[in-house]
């Protein structure tokens, strides 16, 4: 089987028809570039189904139709035919000759044609299925494949090694079984979804059933007991209506009694008062005369108070006076005796100040000896000092003799400077040139390390464009992902929008109702349909809701009627409706009474710290439809868990108690509990179909940045490009010969300076050595100098002796001075002292003196306060006994009034006494009052219970209670038959609503449920096949492809070293542990004399040759026909191209060629040549050649 003929017309270049006849062997296709001699490989993989724009260059399909020319108009179609021999039946088809056409139009419409009958690109995919041709097989290789081959996807590189195999039809098979498989759990999925809230309702059905039977047993007592309670009630309240209006009449007439007896009293009374306000004038006119005395008697005792204290004041002044003249006269002593200590201490001083004036004169002539002394030690001193002096002339000229000598070796000193800075000159040459040679050196290493540098750049950017593509792989199966997730939630949102657009789970009867609503003028709605709640509250309300769900609202009794009406005329089964109730705008005093226990129960319920809020608050509906769930949820809490809503249920058994996880606890003892399901009724499939709604523009949103993202890496992967950072490369190995050659001529340069040195340093010691010559003249004189001034130090020793003895003799006199000072100080301050001690003298003198004078004082005022004491003692007596006159006069007034008090208190008895007996029957009177109006509230409030009494049962039972007699003996227990009453209605009200329709409904979905389960059954063992089929397919394409890649392994091994040398190493590895249908292949070639950490690290030639060994290796495993090759030869030199020549001749006897290049011994090696040229600008022209033939040209 071979490529027989090519057809082409209006596809990209070739605007006329072009047919292209191809002969077995090697084919080349040559021509500049841009005259459009890949179009022509870009027609054959067209031609072969290929669907990537970017593989054809071309930003969208349509632009591979001939766009036009200046001279050419645009054409609408492009058309590509390719006709193959199958003379050895290898394609799966009866005919020789198989011709594949693929047309395409402006308009965007496409076609495939096989043997010009239209078909559909599967089928020509399966023809060539496993045979190696294909738009995405090794068929048709170009250069950029070759290197995709070698460095990018894992997964494109399999997909030759999957095609040579024969694994594809395996793997396609696999997709097909996991879609069904998908298929198949989807279905399970919504099949369960169903069977589950199927479930959900015939168990819902079944309890309401049981609900309604257990509704008609309470009901039923109920009626009969509360009927006896109120005969006997009615009865009771007219014989207690009867008993308290004569109790009111008898009250009455004690009334009239106590009001004329209190008439009497009140007269007696008046008269009392009279005569007490008499009594009350007198005492208070006595009063009057006693206060007046009592305070004259006051002010007497006060005045002879203050002379008291007065004459207390003056004796404490005289003991004063005299302790003061006792002081004066201790201190006048003092005084004396501080005169006479100070005149002893005065002669004392003047005895040390003669002493003192004795020792000044003996110390004034020791210091006139001790200063004869130290004039005698100075002029010794100078002596011995001008005597140094002299010998420091002869040092001197020594010195001066010696500077000389100094001076001309410094001279010749400065020629071997002079010569050494030249051999310095000659040497920093040298070391520039070093310098230089180091610095070439350094540059050596740094181009090498630039060399080593760009090796491992170029292994980095591989490395880096191996990790782009890895997260290009990853973003795209993230893109996948997103995709998939999008689908599945479309797909669930179209499955729960059919259930509750189907209100499946509803029964018959409701669905009815709802879907035909012209008997109640569109004014009903679901339940689950009427209100949402929030997510975190949703699984309480769905729990508090569970038996309700499924009820029809209706806002009138009216309306109600003909829903049952309509069920019933058209016989349509049966439903759950939820009235609302109105009210009761005036209830009575026991609905006040209930009503306020009811709030104070919920205000308990509240204060607990496990209560969240009251049910009705959580659900959010519209219009009147709030009513209905404020009515539903009124008594239903919801708590924090489960254990909180079961101790709140047993403390108040009137209420309902939901957890926040959906469990339900109720007064009767009925828990609800499990796992949380907050969807499994309409309500909550309608709240997840809210949530997904919402969720799917965020996904939808992070798959279009995902998109962004995936095109940046891929632009981001095309800007590598590793064939320049190979150029660079071969550009430093050039460095790295010029700068040998440099250093090359620096280290010539070093030798002529370093020979130029060595003369120099020669001259340097000839001079040297008369340099010693003067050296040895310098010692002699050096060591005159020497002795001259070892006489200079022995003058200079004995100069330091003298010294230091006129240092003594300083020290001598300068002590006596001192001496001398400090007596003449002491002498000072002895005078001070006699001076400040006569001051003294004087000072006490003064003193006595005034003490005197202040003793005297003192005396006289003694004097005058002891005559001040004897006119107080007489004012004092005359004053005492004015007020012994007082105190009798009072005592006399007191008398009286005490009489009169006496008198007077007596008549406040007898009236007290009056007033306390008006006060009690006025006690009594009020009391009969208060009893009266006792009387009538009881009266009203048995009216008000009468008649509440028979409102009730004429209301719940519509019976008229009639007043009954009961025997005295009766033994009915009103408290025990009230708790029974109580019991029931709470067993009633813990029963929730009630579906007394629950039954016929239970009994249809029950068969409903059946027939699921058995569809639930089929779909699990339908997905039991499944898996085992997929487990066969992957177990087969496992073997086929092992045994095919070991295969390719063995052929890459010896095609490679045919290429290379046969010691060189090559392999191919699966990645350890992986699947060996998903996970990656390893190619590794190593070239004698290298070995690169990568394949990319190779030459551009080492890795064609490598990608061709691979080709050439699968081929050997699974011929394929024929192989287009585009310039795939590029990299390679002339030595690589004798060797690929000699493989394709090699190769040529059973696969046909098709070569494009630009290479001339390629050429050499084709039997037929084609010239693509462009004559006319934009449009392509073909010529031919066929060696040992005449030349074609095909127009």
């Amino acid at each position: 089987m071979y490529l027989s003929k090519l057809e082409i017309f209006g596809f990209k270049s070739f605007a006329q028809k072009t047919p292209i006849k191809f002969h077995e062997g090697v084919t080349s296709i040559v021509g500049p570039n841009g005259c459009g001699k890949t179009n022509i490989v870009d027609a054959i993989r067209w031609c072969l189904g290929e669907q990537r724009t970017s593989t054809l260059r071309s930003d969208k399909m349509e632009n591979v139709i001939f766009n036009g020319t200046s001279s050419r108009k645009p054409m609408g179609m492009a058309e590509v035919s390719l006709t193959i021999e199958n003379t050895k039946g290898i394609l799966p088809i009866e005919y020789s000759e198989v011709t594949i056409t693929r047309r395409i139009f402006r308009s965007g419409e496409s076609e495939y044609l096989l043997n010009k009958n239209i078909c559909r690109l599967k089928d020509i995919t399966n023809l060539f299925m496993d045979t190696g041709i294909g738009a995405n097989a090794y068929s048709v290789i170009e250069l950029k494949m070759v290197e995709t081959i070698l460095s990018s996807k894992a997964e494109e590189r399999r997909t030759m090694f999957e095609e040579a195999a024969g694994v594809n039809k395996y793997k396609l098979r696999r997709r097909l079984a996991l879609r069904k498989l998908e298929e198949v759990m989807n279905d399970l999925t919504r099949v369960n979804d169903i069977v589950s809230e199927v479930t959900k309702n015939v168990a819902s059905l079944e309890r309401q059933a049981k609900k309604a039977d257990r509704y008609t047993q309470l009901n039923s007592r109920l009626k009969e007991i509360e009927l006896e309670l109120a005969e006997r009630e009615y009865s009771f309240f007219l014989d207690k209506t009867e008993e308290l209006i004569l109790n009111k009449v008898e009250n009455n007439r004690k009334k009239k009694h106590y009001e004329d007896e209190m008439s009497s009293l009140l007269a007696k009374l008046d008269d009392m008062k009279k005569r007490l306000g008499s009594f009350e004038n007198e005492l208070r006119s006595k009063r009057i005369e006693v206060s007046g005395l009592t305070e004259s008697i006051y002010l007497l005792r006060g005045n002879i108070s203050v002379s008291q204290e007065r004459q207390k004041s003056v004796n404490s002044n005289i003991t004063r006076y005299e302790k003061e003249v006792t002081e004066l006269n201790d201190r006048l002593e003092a005084s004396k005796k501080n005169i006479h200590q100070a005149q002893l201490d005065i002669s004392a001083i003047t005895d040390e100040i003669g002493k003192n004036r004795e020792i000044k004169d003996e110390l004034k002539i020791k210091l006139e000896q001790s200063a004869k002394l130290l004039d005698e030690k100075r002029a010794e001193v100078k002596k011995h000092s001008e005597a140094i002096v002299a010998s420091l002339k002869q040092v001197s000229d020594k010195e001066n003799e010696l500077l000389n000598i100094e001076r001309a070796a410094e001279e010749k000193n400065n020629q071997i400077n002079k010569l050494n800075a030249r051999i310095q000159n000659l040497t920093g040459d040298v070391a520039k040139t070093v310098g230089f040679i180091e610095s070439l050196k350094e540059e050596k290493d740094r181009v090498a390390s630039k060399l080593n540098e760009a090796e491992d750049n170029y292994a980095k950017k591989a490395q880096e464009k191996e990790n782009l593509e890895q997260k290009l792989s990853e973003f795209k199966s993230r893109e996948l992902e997103l995709k998939s997730i999008l689908q599945s939630m479309s797909e669930k949102i179209s499955f729960i929008q059919n259930i509750v657009d189907n209100l499946e789970g509803v029964s018959p009867g409701t669905k009815s109702l709802l879907e035909l609503k012209d008997w109640a003028n569109g004014k009903v709605i679901l339940l689950a349909n009427a209100g949402n709640s929030s997510d975190e509250l949703r699984p309480a309300i769905e729990a508090a809701l569970r038996n309700n769900v499924n009820d029809i609202l209706i806002s009138s009794l009216d309306v109600l009627k003909k829903g049952i009406e309509y069920l019933k005329n058209n016989n349509l089964g049966r439903a759950s409706f939820y009235l609302k109730q109105n009210g009761d705008e005036n209830p009575g005093m026991l609905g006040k009474l209930k009503k306020y226990l009811l709030s104070r129960q919920k205000k308990k319920i509240e204060s607990y710290n496990s209560f969240k809020l009251w049910a009705s608050s959580a659900v959010q509906a519209e219009g009147e439809w709030k009513n209905f769930f404020d009515k539903l949820l009124s008594r239903t809490a919801i708590v924090n868990d489960l254990n909180s809503a079961i101790e709140l249920s047993i403390k108040y058994p009137d209420f309902r108690f939901v957890s926040l996880n959906g469990d339900l606890a109720e007064g009767t003892g009925l828990i609800e509990s499990g796992s949380p399901v907050a969807d499994e009724s309409l309500f909550g499939k309608r709240q997840l179909l809210l949530e997904i709604k919402k969720e799917i523009p965020f996904k939808q949103k992070e798959l279009d940045e995902l998109t962004v993202k995936i095109s940046e890496y891929e632009n981001l992967i095309a800007r590598i490009d590793l064939k320049v950072l190979s150029d660079q490369g071969r550009m430093l190995v050039n460095d790295l010969t010029n700068i040998e050659k440099q250093i090359s001529q620096f280290e010539y340069e070093k030798k002529k300076a370093n020979d130029e040195i060595e003369k120099t340093r020669q001259f340097i010691q000839d001079i040297a050595a008369e340099s010693n010559k003067l050296d040895n003249e310098k010692n002699i004189i050096s060591e005159q100098l020497a002795e001259l001034q070892k006489q200079k130090l022995l003058a200079e020793s004995q100069l330091q002796l003298l010294e230091e003895q006129n240092k003594e003799a300083e020290i001598q006199f300068n002590r006596i001075v001192a001496e001398k000072n400090e007596i003449k100080i002491n002498l000072e301050r002895k005078l001070g002292e006699a001076r400040n001690l006569q001051n003294t003298i004087t000072q006490s003198e003064e003193n006595i003196k005034n003490i005197n004078n202040s003793i005297a004082s003192r005396r006289n005022d003694i004097e005058l306060a002891r005559k001040e004491i004897s006119e107080i003692d007489f004012k004092i007596k005359e004053q005492e006994t004015e007020a012994s006159k007082l105190e009798n006069n009072k005592k006399a007034l007191i008398g009286e009034l005490e009489k009169v008090e006496k008198d007077y208190e007596a008549l406040r008895i007898e009236s007290s006494s009056v007033e306390s007996a008006i006060n009690e029957i006025r006690t009594e009177k009020d009391n009969l009052l208060d009893a009266n109006r006792d009387l009538e509230i009881k009266l009203s409030e048995f009216e008000i219970k009468k008649n509440n009494l028979l409102e009730h049962i004429n209301e719940e039972y519509s019976v008229k209670i009639e007043r009954k007699k009961f025997d005295d003996n009766d033994t009915f227990d009103f408290e025990m038959n009230k708790a029974e009453v109580h019991e029931l209605r709470q067993k009633i009200r813990n029963l929730g609503p009630i579906n007394l329709l629950a039954y016929s409904e239970y009994e249809e979905e029950k068969e409903r449920l059946e027939f699921l389960n058995k569809q639930r059954d089929d779909l699990v063992e339908s997905e039991k096949d499944i898996h085992k089929t997929i487990e066969e397919i992957n177990q087969t394409a496992q073997a086929k492809f092992a045994e095919t890649f070991n295969l390719i392994r063995e052929n890459f091994i010896r095609v490679f070293r045919s290429l290379f040398d046969p010691g060189d190493e090559a392999d191919l590895r699966l990645e350890e542990g992986a699947d060996p249908l998903e996970g990656k292949i390893e190619i590794i070639a190593k070239p004698k004399g290298k070995r690169p950490t990568s394949i990319e690290l190779l030459s551009g030639g080492e890795k064609t040759l490598t990608a061709i060994a691979l080709l050439f290796a699968i081929y050997l495993v699974k011929p394929s026909p024929f192989c287009i090759l585009d310039e795939i030869d590029a990299p390679l030199d002339d030595a690589n191209i004798s060797r690929f020549t000699k493989l394709i001749k090699e190769f040529s006897h059973n696969t046909q060629f098709i070569v494009v290049t630009h290479n001339k011994r390629t050429m050499e090696a084709a039997e037929t040549l084609y010239g693509v040229t462009m004559q006319e600008e934009g449009v392509s022209k073909l010529v031919s050649v066929r060696f040992n033939e005449d030349i074609n040209v095909v127009a």
